[in-house]
């Protein structure tokens, strides 16, 4: 009966002496900013397209050997609202030697992601995958951001849209009324989709131009007025177009009318688009 106490507070002591569980590999403080380490933004802001976003994180929970040191390694992904990887994937490693004081020190992990240009709207993410090697313990953490794009409607087939007349290259807003006068400059916008993306996201169009008088006989031509052609990373779908006539002093006033032709060369498409406007 005498022994039981003193075997009970030999099992206090062996739990009181027992090593702390190791903890749980985790990503935590996932902070999107405008600059890098700039401070962390609303849930609700909105990158615009074509603009770097800075992320950052931190990793807890990492093991480390009797000389306290660690090695993980991480991979950070950033995708679009359809999943598309919006760049290629970021790939390294922290591996070093903690002194004493550092050890409530964690890894912050960095990554600038640069949103395309021709980005649509919508909800984007970041996937983060982290790797302890010393005990081959894995996380994923997931963070979303909001990103303003141009919202242009998805085709099957080649189309020019959103065709604007505008009174200089720097204009925003289309005119009410296509006139111009003579010596003026004219200047047009429209956005292509529908073309054919290849492999490696590759694309090819290409655009001409005729003005015709109001009787149908052609006043001005030009067959081959742009072209584009990439294969970026980032497939883009749609392309923006410009278009620029300057007239004479002595143009002569009445309608006119421009037939746009947008020629789809990888995928064999053809489309006309004609818009009238007045020279008074």
């Amino acid at each position: 009966m005498k022994l039981l106490p003193a075997m009970v507070a030999l099992s206090a002591a062996l739990v009181c002496n027992a090593a702390p569980a190791d903890k749980k590999l985790a990503v935590t403080r996932m902070v999107f900013a405008q600059s890098e380490d700039g401070p962390g933004l609303a849930a609700n802001y909105q990158f615009l397209a074509g603009e770097s976003v800075f992320f950052s994180c931190l990793v807890n929970g990492y093991s480390k050997s009797e000389k306290d040191e660690i090695f993980i390694t991480y991979q950070i992904q950033a995708k679009d609202a359809r999943g598309v990887l919006l760049q290629p994937e970021e790939k390294n490693k922290v591996e070093a030697t903690l002194a004493p004081e550092d050890k409530d020190w964690k890894p912050k992990l960095r990554e600038t992601i640069v949103i395309p240009p021709l980005a649509d709207s919508g909800q984007y993410q970041v996937v983060v995958n982290v790797v302890d090697e010393r005990n081959r313990a894995t996380v994923e953490a997931r963070a979303t951001f909001e990103v303003k794009g141009r919202d242009v409607p998805v085709s099957d087939t080649l189309v020019a849209r959103d065709f604007r007349f505008l009174r200089s290259e720097d204009d925003t807003k289309p005119l009410q009324v296509a006139a111009y006068r003579p010596g003026d400059s004219l200047w047009a916008r429209f956005i292509m989709t529908g073309y054919k993306i290849g492999e490696k996201n590759q694309f090819d169009i290409e655009y001409g131009l005729a003005v015709l008088r109001a009787d149908g006989s052609v006043a001005y031509t030009e067959p081959h007025a742009a072209a584009q052609k990439d294969a970026p990373f980032y497939p883009q779908r749609y392309q923006p177009g410009v278009l620029n006539l300057n007239f004479p002093k002595d143009q002569a006033a009445g309608e006119y009318t421009i037939v746009l032709t947008v020629r789809d060369n990888l995928g064999g498409q053809t489309y006309e688009a004609r818009q009238k406007f007045s020279v008074e």
